[in-house]
């Protein structure tokens, strides 16, 4: 048996999903389910013909209600009705990632965590015409220029990537406390068990989780160099 065990998944999950049931994972598990998770991710990833010269890699069409878009997914448990909306367009940067004279687009909107009472399954075709109407609106109309699709809705991305729930960044930041209630790095309940990733500390983004490794990594050394 491994003396230490890091875990990179989404720690609800290796509570929830992936330890056998004792007391302790139990207990871990209830109080994990009681905080509320952030916002989960609406993404298209469409092939895109033609080009779009007034675009960059990296694009942002916001909200005109900040507040409101996040009343919406926290409040409403639904999607905005006028998200903020993240494009990119990796093929600005290289070229080969798409064929010539045309766009791979990424785009991105925030949407509330499975469990909602929004249908996705019945909804989404709905929902997305609404984001490339916002797009049409800010000067950016690709309606008649998709001609390939991929669709991945908050179930889709607790599937692919273990995320609780499809929470992006773990826990919510809704509240100054949260910070603190975010999980250990080293497991509370179970000795020899760490964790690394986004919803442990120091807390989401590629350069917090590759301290949180590291921070793992110092915590195994820590307790078995004793």
């Amino acid at each position: 048996d491994a003396k230490a065990v890091i875990a990179n998944v989404d720690v609800s999950t290796v509570y929830t999903k992936i330890l056998p049931p004792t007391a302790a994972v139990k207990s871990q598990q209830t109080t994990l389910e009681a905080i509320e998770p952030s916002c989960s991710g609406y993404v298209l990833l469409l092939g895109v013909e033609g080009e779009h010269p007034q675009l960059a890699h990296h694009n942002i069409f916001f909200s005109a209600d900040y507040r409101q878009e996040f009343e919406d997914i926290f409040q409403h448990g639904r999607p905005p009705e006028d998200p903020t909306v993240y494009v990119a367009i990796t093929s600005k940067t290289d070229a080969g990632h798409a064929p010539d004279g045309c766009e791979n687009w990424f785009v991105l909107v925030n949407a509330p965590a499975t469990g909602s009472a929004f249908d996705w399954s019945r909804e989404e075709s709905t929902y997305r015409a609404q984001v490339l109407a916002k797009l049409a609106a800010h000067g950016v109309d690709i309606r008649d220029r998709v001609r390939t699709t991929r669709v991945l809705t908050p179930g889709d991305l607790a599937a692919m990537s273990g995320a609780w729930r499809g929470a992006l960044y773990g826990i919510s930041s809704n509240q100054a406390i949260n910070a603190f209630r975010r999980p250990h790095n080293r497991s509370l309940h179970l000795k020899g068990l760490y964790f690394a990733g986004g919803t442990t500390h120091p807390g989401g983004g590629v350069p917090m989780v590759t301290l949180s490794g590291k921070v793992a990594a110092d915590m195994i050394q820590e307790d078995w160099q004793r």
